[in-house]
């Protein structure tokens, strides 16, 4: 099965953000010669409206010097909370588990509590 396929099987707006990472800590363990894992979040101008995203990145050589980036991104309503949280945060940033860290963000914090207004599984190539 695809890690793409595998995220979107499971994942739903019915999830909380602590399955959707679950979910996503499970795909990571299928094995990869090379990866990395990135969280992301912020408020973003993505799509011509201004939302809170929290994005759980892994990212790994398409072979040709670039790489494939497969997100799930998670949108919030803008508000005053979320309106200076930001952060990046790399898997190799830490020698702790990854998952554990995301956890412990602020990002994370505010995920938690607040209703997700979107789900966005997909694939990108930098």
């Amino acid at each position: 099965m695809s890690l793409i396929r595998f995220l979107n099987d499971h994942i739903s707006s019915d999830n909380t953000v602590d399955e959707i990472i679950d979910i996503f800590e499970e795909m990571c363990k299928t094995p990869m010669e090379e990866d990395l894992l990135l969280l992301e979040y912020g408020v973003y101008n993505f799509t011509g409206e201004e939302l809170f995203y929290f994005d759980l990145v892994r990212q790994y050589p398409d072979g040709d010097g670039e790489y494939y980036q497969l997100r799930v991104s998670l949108a919030f309503a803008p508000d005053n909370e979320n309106a200076n949280l930001n952060g990046t945060f790399w898997s190799d940033d830490t020698e702790e588990n990854f998952f554990d860290s995301i956890r412990r963000t602020a990002g994370y914090e505010y995920t938690k509590i607040n209703q997700i207004e979107s789900i966005d599984i997909r694939m990108d190539q930098t």
